[in-house]
């Protein structure tokens, strides 16, 4: 029996993954990570992340830390990963509005803490 093309092609990737892996590994430990602040810049009383990380960031400040850095970001992470399933299980219509209520309540949640942050200071 031949293989199929996609199996082979599934090998390939996984093998190109694994080296890009390496490689990012390898030069990750060679360079060290650029978290600190520059002679010229001033400096600041505390760590401040990139942009990315700062929803994270705001979940811990507000709420208590299981639910802040565990339960909500699973969540999150499991419903963005569980939404091709959705979509297939509902059909189109069902899996955007879906997406929707999934943006609209972290948009919400966001805003609120943001507004809390400046608010209340």
């Amino acid at each position: 029996m031949a293989r199929s093309p996609i199996k082979h092609l599934i090998e390939k990737e996984g093998i190109a993954a694994l080296f890009f892996l390496v490689f990012c590994t390898a030069l990750a430990l060679k360079f060290p990570a650029g978290v600190g602040t520059s002679n010229q810049a001033p400096s600041v009383s505390h760590a401040v992340a990139p942009w990315i990380f700062g929803p994270f960031q705001i979940l811990l400040l507000y709420l208590p830390p299981w639910l802040g850095a565990l339960v909500f970001p699973l969540l999150l992470i499991a419903g963005v990963a569980g939404l091709p399933w959705l979509v297939d299980l509902w059909g189109v219509k069902s899996g955007q509005r879906i997406f929707v209520v999934f943006f609209g309540l972290i948009m919400i949640l966001l805003i609120w803490f943001m507004v809390k942050e400046f608010w209340w200071t």
